[in-house]
């Protein structure tokens, strides 16, 4: 295993001689590891007497990452965000035109709060976790995901038609997160990211969760952007994602 666990995304391929210097083996014993481990599968010729990663290798990677559990990887993430942006923060999926909360850590008990839990559902084209979960999304792909336009509006800020939605996700997609302004409710803030999986499709959205009148918009815009980002990042790299992210 501490063999396997050599090799990275910073040196994919290694020779006999860099594997045991790795390792501080001698040369001998590691020649006989490799030879067992490319019998198995689990690494595989190179070009230049280097070694790599086989399928089996692979294969495993795979098979562990499809029994992770996205809210329990992406607690303790969650839990430090909390502590950084003292709001709460909420972690969703999608569910046709809704988007689906699947996970949800709470604040500091405020006076005004929003009311929401676990299995609790919102229009994706109203939230700022629907925004993030569509980001990948453009025109025709938008139409057979939310249906004829206009879109229920909940408020005078609602986006109801593709047009003014694709606007949105155009701007969220250059700055890697997006904003809900009380497009669901007047008063009502949220910042929100993806959450990628290792093929780098969107498999979730985390947001914080605030209000107009204590948290401005260059405080989201700024600070909890940030926040928000490094932690979507954490999470879609426990989930496998190793693509680009936008720069926090």
């Amino acid at each position: 295993m501490k063999l396997l666990q050599t090799f990275s995304r910073e040196r994919p391929a290694m020779t006999l001689t860099e594997l045991a210097t790795a390792l501080g083996l001698p040369k001998a014993g590691t020649q006989r590891l490799v030879r067992t481990l490319v019998d198995l599968d689990f690494l595989q010729r190179l070009p230049g007497k280097r070694y790599g990663l086989g399928v089996m290798a692979l294969d495993l990677g795979h098979r562990y990452l499809s029994t992770l559990n996205i809210p329990v990887v992406a607690e303790p993430f969650m839990q430090e965000l909390v502590k950084q942006t003292q709001e709460t923060v909420n972690l969703a999926i999608r569910s046709g035109r809704e988007v689906v909360y699947i996970a949800r850590i709470a604040s500091a008990p405020r006076i005004v709060s929003v009311n929401l839990e676990v299995g609790s559902r919102l229009p994706v084209h109203a939230t700022a976790l629907g925004k993030a979960l569509l980001m990948d999304m453009v025109g025709d792909e938008l139409l057979l995901v939310l249906g004829p336009e206009p879109w229920p509006a909940y408020t005078p800020h609602t986006k109801t038609t593709v047009a003014a939605l694709a606007t949105d996700l155009g701007q969220a997609r250059k700055e890697g997160v997006a904003i809900n302004d009380g497009e669901l409710e007047l008063g009502l803030r949220s910042i929100a990211a993806p959450v990628r999986d290792l093929s780098g499709e969107i498999v979730a959205a985390l947001n914080v969760s605030t209000n107009s009148f204590r948290v401005p918009l260059e405080l989201i815009r700024g600070p909890m952007r940030d926040a928000l980002l490094h932690t979507a990042r954490c999470i879609s790299r426990s989930l496998g994602y190793s693509g680009p992210t936008t720069q926090e």
